[in-house]
């Protein structure tokens, strides 16, 4: 089974790269004509991928489930990138306090 989980893993990763070669990094920037925020973005692709998948009157598309599931890779991306670049706006480079900070031993 190990090897069945490891091949399912490589083609998600090549559907992935392939589309992220085709679209850019599409998914990570902001909209063209809409100015949304990349995570919320893929938050509404995951939603709709899942309404999709919930009112189908068949089967689930193995496409469908392949999609979810890059969606989801494609979120965790998103949020560690958010989260470090939120950190770099915030934090900076803390390495040299401002004189301000320093301790003034009176």
């Amino acid at each position: 089974m190990q090897e069945e989980i490891i091949e399912k893993c490589n083609e998600i990763r090549d559907l992935l790269v392939k589309k992220n070669e085709s679209y850019g990094n599409a998914v990570f920037d902001r909209g063209v004509l809409f100015d949304i925020e990349p995570v919320q973005a893929i938050k509404a692709r995951i939603n709709d991928k899942m309404n999709r998948i919930i009112n189908q009157k068949s089967f689930e598309d193995e496409n469908d489930i392949q999609d979810l599931t890059g969606y989801l890779i494609l979120l965790q991306v998103a949020m560690e990138e958010k989260k470090e670049k939120w950190k770099d706006e915030i934090i900076g480079d803390c390495t040299e306090l401002p004189e301000s900070f320093k301790y003034v031993k009176g």
